[in-house]
């Protein structure tokens, strides 16, 4: 596990997406001293959120959320913000099940949307989600590729325990799937100050 960001080129990150995975990994990367931008489009949820009120029960989640607000290592907002100035992009929106017993991608691919109007050259994206294999490449990547932008894209799947989602995050390895090897690559760089296993597939 890597203990310093100093001289690590992705000091900001925003997380798609404040729920039960979601919000525990944006709050403990903010702990750890990266600059979170967290993007959640239930106005109950942000309003809650905006006042230091987490929406769920997760123990350390209140606190967390606390100290980060007063640190100024975590804001959030409905959509990107024009002047966002973030280089990683981590996907945690649900993916239900609709009537007929399907997944429903379009919260991905809204968000795979919405991220691509805003990506910059170079910037990493990384699907945490929990989706079926080929989803990262064969419905993220074509979206960002819109964008006309060279990026990194990696999946790297939520592996936590409601109850103990930040222990976790610490303590389980994290599986790095990326598009291609220098993906796989930053996308393990970066969990690795999370994590002291990371795991590239």
């Amino acid at each position: 596990m890597i203990s310093s960001i100093e001289n690590f080129r992705d000091k900001s990150i925003c997380v798609m997406g404040l729920g039960y995975v979601g919000l525990p990994l944006a709050l403990l990367l903010a702990d750890i001293g990266f600059k979170v931008l967290g993007i959640e489009i239930r106005d109950e949820v942000l309003e809650k959120l905006q006042k230091g009120e987490p929406h769920f029960f997760e123990p350390g989640l209140r606190e967390g959320l606390k100290k980060a607000i007063r640190e100024g290592n975590i804001i959030f907002s409905k959509h990107i913000p024009l002047e966002a100035n973030v280089s990683v992009y981590i996907v945690t929106v649900g993916t239900p099940l609709d009537e007929k017993k399907q997944v429903r991608l379009d919260m991905i691919t809204n968000v795979s949307q919405e991220i691509s109007e805003h990506l910059k050259e170079d910037d990493l994206v990384i699907l945490r989600s929990t989706v079926k294999i080929g989803t990262t490449r064969e419905t993220v990547m074509p979206i960002l590729a819109k964008s006309s932008k060279n990026f990194d894209l990696a999946f790297c799947p939520e592996r936590i325990l409601e109850g103990q989602a930040l222990k976790d995050l610490r303590e389980l390895p994290q599986i790095i799937g990326g598009v291609n090897l220098k993906s796989a690559i930053r996308a393990a760089q970066f969990f690795q100050f999370i994590t002291p296993t990371v795991i590239k597939v």
